[in-house]
């Protein structure tokens, strides 16, 4: 395949257009038409296809770089960007009843959902507004607005299949399930700056916010972790004999989720918040956007909704992620040498405590009968006094079965450490610990 490039005139580029923006043109013009035509969650599936075709397009063709073609970009994407958002909302909004759901805020979390999803339809129509009159400004033609109303009809189903899927264990399915729970508390972990217990009021809806404590990048993380949990759940525990069994793994898949959906609703407002409002960047199509969509409306969107309720949904998964390992969890325990030299210092303490967060696990160190919680460093260090001082050679550790594997991993490489406290290789069992 050979590529070439050529420059052509802007009205030349105006007749290429044509084509790939007719659908996108076609649903302003019905959208924004007489008929008081509603968007439902179908025609965001085809307004996220059109826009990215289109956004596709107009970047193959260097239109971010032209000053007359810019701002038409710019709107494809915003349309795109909220289409999107919008889709997960109405998705949520069907598909909460199958959540199973625990605490107190699913019924005011579903109102607002509403009303929030009314403000992303105003702003979709806003948007499409402003894309006529830039179409005609660029010499595009604007369809009559014709769409079948049929292929639109929204619905949602009251009929479901019978579920007769073979519903086989699998052998190591218990172990999956502490995998996953595991999985969903690193989310919830990853998640501390980010949580919102009470709405903010609107003089507090700073830009110190976004991206300097939210941003794309760190939310993009977060889901990431989410989405892992998510698809070992559906690998490994769905339609399995302990999952139908179990009230707290179906509830926990729910909080999966819908926490996976709120983070990616947060991403998106993110997303347009950072790329195409943010006041560092002075260009003309930020600022004329920025008077179509009112950026404080957006970041109270992502703050006092997407967030605020993300908070309390992470919260309570957490809850059930924390009574499901504690009644999946396989304990053992097993016995070590204590660190030859300097004893439970800072760094083996901190080895040892990273070993137990890791598998977000209630490891004990046993001493004489006395235990001590291994998650905390100042514990450990606190039973390193102690050992110390009674010429302690041994200790005990009791929790989660991988946990103590890898403590063991770690007392047979001196915690990290020579006799004189400098650091030494970890075996590549335990490379995670370097990581953080």
């Amino acid at each position: 395949m050979k590529f070439f490039s050529e420059i052509i005139t802007e009205e030349d580029f105006a007749k290429l257009t044509q084509k790939p923006a007719y659908n996108i043109l076609n649903y302003a013009a019905y959208f924004t038409g007489k008929n008081n035509n509603k968007l439902n969650i179908k025609h965001y599936v085809s307004l996220v296809k059109e826009s990215m075709e289109l956004e596709d397009f107009l970047d193959d063709h260097g239109a971010r770089n032209n000053k007359k073609w810019v701002f038409f970009g710019e709107l494809v994407a915003s349309i795109r960007n909220f289409s999107k958002t919008a889709y997960t909302i109405s998705h949520i909004i069907r598909r909460i009843n199958h959540y199973k759901l625990e605490g107190k805020h699913v019924k005011s979390f579903t109102s607002e959902a509403s009303k929030r999803l009314a403000f992303l339809n105003e702003s979709i129509v806003l948007l499409f507004i402003n894309l006529i009159e830039e179409a005609k400004a660029l010499n595009l033609k604007v369809p009559k607005g014709i769409v079948s109303e049929e292929y639109f009809i929204d619905s949602i189903a009251v009929k479901t299949l019978p579920q007769n899927i073979d519903e086989s264990e699998t052998t190591d399915v218990k172990e999956k399930i502490n995998r996953v729970a595991t999985e969903y508390k690193k989310s919830f972990n990853a998640s501390a700056k980010i949580l919102f217990a009470k709405k903010l009021p609107a003089k507090n809806l700073a830009s110190k916010y976004i991206p300097h404590k939210i941003n794309e990048e760190t939310l993009r993380q977060i889901e990431a972790t989410t989405h892992n949990a998510q698809s070992m759940y559906d690998t490994y525990i769905h339609k399995t004999i302990l999952e139908s069994q179990n009230n707290s793994l179906r509830s926990l898949r729910g909080h999966i989720s819908i926490t996976l959906h709120l983070m990616g609703i947060s991403k998106e407002l993110c997303h347009f918040i950072e790329r195409h409002e943010t006041t560092s960047r002075k260009e003309s199509p930020q600022l004329k956007i920025s008077k179509i969509i009112k950026r404080n409306k957006v970041i109270e969107t992502l703050i006092n909704f997407s967030l605020y309720y993300y908070t309390f949904f992470i919260k309570q998964g957490n809850t059930i992620a924390d009574r499901i390992l504690s009644e999946f969890t396989v304990v053992c325990s097993a016995t070590v040498n204590v660190p030859k030299g300097l004893g439970f210092h800072l760094r083996p303490s901190t080895l040892v405590a990273k070993i137990s967060n890791h598998y977000s696990s209630n490891l004990l160190m046993i001493v004489n009968g006395k235990e001590f919680d291994a998650g905390s460093v100042i514990d450990l260090m606190w039973a390193g006094g102690m050992i110390k001082k009674e010429n302690i050679t041994e200790i005990q550790f009791r929790g989660n079965k991988h946990a103590v594997r890898d403590i063991k991993y770690l007392a047979k490489s001196n915690y990290g450490e020579d006799p004189m406290g400098n650091s030494t290789p970890l075996p590549d069992e335990l490379s995670y610990l370097r990581k953080n």
